[in-house]
């Protein structure tokens, strides 16, 4: 198996390598009364959200060199016995697991291990463990947003974060990506010299109590020199000036590295609870935001703080807007609204998601179908709008002929997860630098 090279300078490169998850047992294991603990607003129809998510990893295949599942590489991962061994010790001092379960996952073969710490392990007899009016028990608990592969860590530059999550329903995820980037065959050439950020590997160690949150949705490469990072209702300032320290410790030894990171100070409320849920780049010189957050003006405006790394200590300076920090970088970005122009549609349309688009390549983006009027804003902006059906059954439409495209995704069930493209991906490298 060839090496892969960490490699994420950008949001918009033509994409090489990236990670997904395909919605397995995990979803189909939630019942109502988890919902609100598991953080999704709804229970998911799984055999239409399997079906969905193929779809949209076919499309991305149109594209990308690889399309990668989180749990295969997590399968691989733990073929070393003493690798296993490790994760279940560490997986035991994280959530507590009694010892009968954590024997349980030692004697398991290594796929068999990981689909039980994904998909959870219920009791033989759940019944007796979960009288009918209480909330269900598992003796592994399922994992149901590990859908959502761009939070528990991050390809920043040619490194990356192990990031740490806000809620009790996410704490496992980072665990399993930190044992990916450290063991799998294809990546376990990186060192801890390539790593910007991991409070996990100090919680397990007993070396922290509480760690600092930082989500994969804050964090945005806009180019090899800026970063943007939402402070948000899942991310930390705190956690943003470990990162940024880290970046500019970095920076002394190699001067080709990040300059600015922008932190944007975002609402503390589910509606915007990462910073991709309501801006996303779409081009070299466009992106798509929710519109009373970055228009000059609104009484909603975000301010930013801009973090200087090239100095011996981090210098930060204050902004009215993103975008007019970002104009201060040499980023001159025209914004596109999610929804158009209708106040209604547009809180509408970011609630499912219609300013979390994914880049594929410069200029071509995916979305979900539902959101008609970001279509029709798009469409407007010039790009080219196709279903994701036809780019897959149309031999002659080619997503890199230069033209700009907005593939639309079906996504009756993924929508109601509250997360969209952008959110279901963790690329590994992108074109360039």
């Amino acid at each position: 198996m060839q090496p892969i090279q960490l490699s994420v300078f950008s949001e918009t490169a033509r994409l090489k390598q990236v990670v997904v998850h395909n919605p397995g047992p995990e979803v189909d294991q939630m019942v109502p009364g988890m919902m609100e603990k598991l953080l999704f607003d709804d229970i998911l129809y799984g055999d239409l959200a399997r079906h969905e998510h193929g779809q949209f990893r076919q499309v991305l295949a149109k594209v990308a060199d690889e399309v990668l599942d989180i749990q295969d590489l997590f399968i691989e991962a733990l073929q070393d016995e003493g690798v296993k061994l490790a994760f279940v010790e560490d997986l035991r001092r994280l959530v507590g697991l009694p010892d009968d379960t954590c024997n349980l996952l030692r004697d398991m073969a290594p796929a068999d291990a990981a689909r039980s710490v994904i998909g959870g392990l219920p009791w033989d007899d759940m019944p007796s463990h979960t009288p009918w009016e209480q909330e269900f028990d598992y003796r592994v608990r399922p994992i149901p947003n590990l859908l959502f592969m761009r939070d528990p860590a991050s390809v920043i530059g040619d490194g990356y974060s192990v990031n740490s999550m806000a809620t009790w329903a996410r704490e496992r995820e980072p665990l399993i990506l930190s044992y990916v980037f450290r063991h799998h065959p294809r990546l376990k050439h990186h060192t801890d010299h390539d790593k910007w950020f991991d409070q996990v590997t100090p919680l397990v160690r007993g070396e922290i109590k509480a760690p600092v949150s930082l989500e994969g949705g804050d964090i945005l490469v806009l180019s090899h020199k800026v970063l943007a990072v939402g402070c948000s209702e899942r991310t930390q300032a705190d956690a943003i000036h470990l990162l940024a320290e880290s970046l500019r410790a970095h920076r002394a030894e190699d001067e080709t590295s990040f300059d600015h990171l922008l932190m944007v100070l975002m609402p503390k409320k589910r509606s915007a609870m990462h910073l991709d849920t309501i801006f996303t780049r779409t081009s070299e010189d466009e992106c798509l935001v929710y519109p009373p957050y970055f228009v000059e003006g609104s009484r909603e405006l975000l301010n930013v703080t801009s973090i200087d790394l090239r100095h011996p200590e981090l210098r930060m300076s204050t902004h009215p807007s993103l975008l007019k920090a970002l104009r201060r970088v040499g980023i001159d970005l025209k914004p596109i609204f999610c929804g158009g122009n209708d106040c209604i549609l547009q809180q509408r349309e970011q609630w499912t998601d219609g300013a979390n688009a994914f880049c594929l390549a410069p200029g071509v983006i995916t979305s979900y179908g539902r959101n008609l009027a970001t279509g029709e804003a798009l469409a407007k902006a010039g790009y080219r709008v196709v279903t994701a059906q036809a780019v897959l059954t149309d031999p002659a439409l080619d997503l890199l002929d230069g033209n700009k495209y907005l593939v639309q995704i079906e996504a009756s069930e993924l929508s109601r997860a509250r997360g969209g493209p952008r959110c279901m991906t963790m690329p590994l490298a992108r074109d360039g630098r």
